[in-house]
């Protein structure tokens, strides 16, 4: 066979090859013309599905003021109910009272507590317990209408004013500290906290708690 046959097979054998490489680009462009048409048929799909439902509720509008007034009663009734348990929570804080006795013979834990919703009482809404493991000294955080933040540290003493006396080390830990006796004037509700204390910072600006 001579040099030319071979070279016309060779060429001859190399066509497919230029065809196929030619075939993929045309197979992508065909795929994402697909797409594309799909893409608008669904677009062209959810348009008039809308067009649809608009003009259905425009041909029976009473649907719409049927949800609407369902939507508003539901509404004021969730808030009346709300405003119902912000009343009866004031109600319960303002009356929210206790002798040195009734704290005397709280656990520790429940002593802690009546302090948090003593704090609470007095407007600070976020008051909230945090004594536990850990709790480097801190029982009670809140944040009272004047904006200032309070960290209390709870120590219950038994027997009341016949008990020992809270060790220096305990009070060391504290900005301030406030004897039975101005523990019990606070507890019977006759003052807020922080106008029985004499070492407290001035008032702040009115904060969100306010």
């Amino acid at each position: 066979m001579s040099s030319r046959a071979r070279k016309g097979r060779a060429a001859t054998t190399g066509r497919p090859t230029t065809r196929r490489r030619t075939r993929r680009p045309v197979k992508r462009r065909q795929r994402a013309e697909d797409r594309l048409i799909g893409l608008g048929v669904a677009a062209v799909v959810a348009v008039g599905a809308a067009v649809a439902v608009v003009n259905w509720l425009l041909a029976h509008w009473w649907v719409l003021v049927i949800v609407a007034a369902l939507a508003v009663l539901a509404g004021g009734g969730r808030l009346c109910r709300q405003q119902r348990r912000a009343r009866w929570e004031a109600v319960r804080a303002q009356g929210l009272r206790y002798g040195l006795s009734q704290l005397d013979d709280l656990h520790h834990a429940r002593f802690e507590e009546a302090v948090r919703d003593l704090m609470h009482r007095d407007g600070c809404r976020d008051a909230v317990r945090v004594g536990g493991g850990g709790d480097l000294g801190a029982d009670v955080k809140a944040t009272d209408p004047y904006g200032r933040r309070w960290v209390i540290q709870c120590k219950h003493r038994r027997q009341g004013l016949a008990g020992s006396a809270v060790g220096t080390p305990d009070l060391q830990v504290l900005n301030g500290t406030a004897r039975r006796h101005t523990l019990g004037v606070w507890a019977s509700g006759s003052r807020p906290l922080w106008e029985l204390l004499r070492a407290v910072p001035p008032p702040r600006k009115p904060s969100a708690l306010s």
